[in-house]
This record gives structure tokens, sequence and C-alpha cells, in this order.
């Protein structure tokens, strides 16, 4: 399986450094033939506003999705899914600049088709949310 890796840096504001509520950093990667680096990142925006998930400058959320077609191709194609998500925050260890993780949560199993499988996916950052120390 080929595999395609995207990663987003997702906000202008990050880049100009102004902080605004409801506003953070993704950092998301994905090798799922099915699903769109698009739908991956509105599924990610969807439950950080449902949630009220607001972040300082200095923390991300990292989301990774990994995807393998179970069984033959057709409508009800089911994909086996590993679902990691994270929220980090920006350390200083000296002169270097480090990510560490505040709170994580990976979800895996198998969903028929993408919409079903994003469902999952905001089901899993839901939880990783609430985990936010």
């Amino acid at each position: 399986m080929k595999k395609a890796s995207i990663l987003l840096l997702a906000l202008a504001c990050a880049a100009s450094g102004a902080a605004r509520a409801g506003t953070y950093a993704i950092q998301q990667e994905s090798d799922c033939p099915g699903i769109s680096a698009d739908a991956l990142l509105q599924e990610i925006r969807k439950v950080g506003a449902a949630t009220g998930l607001d972040l300082p400058r200095d923390m991300a959320l990292r989301a990774e999705l990994r995807c393998a077609p179970e069984g033959s191709a057709g409508k009800a194609r089911r994909y086996v899914y590993t679902f990691r998500a994270a929220i980090e925050k920006q350390l200083a260890d000296g002169d270097l600049l480090r990510w560490a993780p505040l709170a994580q949560l990976t979800g895996f199993g198998s969903a028929a088709g993408s919409s079903a499988l994003l469902r999952q996916v905001g089901a899993t950052l839901r939880d990783v949310i609430r985990q936010d120390p």
C-alpha cells in the first residue's frame, strides 16, 4: 500500500503570532485512500468547535490517521484504521524547542466507508479533548 503523507500546519494566526479564541494549530497526517486531507481537517475543526477547544499559541492538536482497505473493492468497502490524536505543548530545552504531549489517545477498529470512519475519528478527538489539562 502506497503511503501518502500529508503534513499541514493549518492556521494563519499561528504563523503571525496572533491568538484568538477558538483557533489552534492542527498538524495532520493521513494515508487513507477514501479520505481527503480537507475532509479530515473539516472533521477536526467541527469537533474543535463543538467542544469549545481553545489552545494557546504554543499548543497544537496533532492527528494521525492510518488505514488499510479490508475485503473486496465495492460500495461497502471497509477500512481497518488507527487514529492517534494528541494535544501537544511546545517546550524549550535550553536552545532547543520540542513538542511534548499533554493528552493523547489512540482509537482503532474498522468502519464501512469514509463517513463512518470520520465519525469514529470525531469520537476519538472528543475523548482526547476531554483529557486536556
